[in-house]
């Protein structure tokens, strides 16, 4: 796991390369494998379009701004046990990464203090984009997942001109008040992201957390 810590102006954001192991790995794709089938055969176009709008944002027309598809694996599981997900991305809130967040600037020093968040697992098609928006969080992780070669698919910070390109297996953790948006991209692979949406409560649910 390679930690490269970056400041644009105002904005401090931490690139983390090769996030999980290969065996990691081997037991997140077995579980996106069964979570695509209830993304492809369970919701309809219809149930995808409403599921968009109440999970993602809207512009102003009430549109989504997300052309993919997205899941709640909090709400997905009964138990968090049950996800490889939700286990093994528990280490974007250790204490490592936590120290070098907070070296970045002072607004990212309160990382160390995140003690809640919810997870979205979101698969996008050659096309399919994130326009621009924010996050209802304290600060935000997108981890970068494909098994095939993705053209474009990067994470672009919009107020900055700043695009983080896309590569399987890396992570980028930053405010979530930072205007961002998922660049298209060419691929006949799928581009899926796990997003974790970080904030610090005085209080926890059975469904969050970590």
């Amino acid at each position: 796991m390679t930690l490269t810590p970056n400041v644009v102006e105002d904005l401090g954001y931490l690139i983390v390369e090769n996030l999980y192991s290969k065996s990691e790995l081997k037991f997140i794709w077995n579980e996106i494998k069964h979570i695509d089938y209830v993304m492809d055969h369970v919701f309809d176009e219809k149930t995808k379009e409403e599921h968009r709008k109440s999970h993602n944002g809207l512009t102003d027309s009430g549109t989504p701004l997300m052309s993919g598809f997205g899941l709640s694996l909090d709400t997905f599981y009964s138990d968090r046990k049950f996800s490889a997900i939700l286990k093994y991305s528990r280490k974007l809130t250790d204490e490592k990464i936590g120290k070098v967040m907070a070296g970045i600037n002072g607004e990212d020093s309160a990382y160390q203090q995140v003690n809640w968040y919810f997870t979205l697992l979101n698969k996008y098609k050659g096309g399919d984009i994130y326009h621009r928006h924010w996050d209802s969080s304290s600060f935000s992780a997108v981890t970068f997942l494909s098994q095939g070669n993705i053209q474009g698919g990067g994470l672009e910070f919009c107020d900055y001109k700043i695009t983080v390109p896309f590569k399987n297996n890396s992570c980028v953790i930053f405010p979530s008040r930072a205007y961002h948006k998922t660049e298209s991209f060419v691929s006949k692979a799928e581009r899926y992201s796990i997003a974790q949406f970080m904030t610090i409560r005085y209080y926890t649910d059975r469904n969050a957390g970590y």
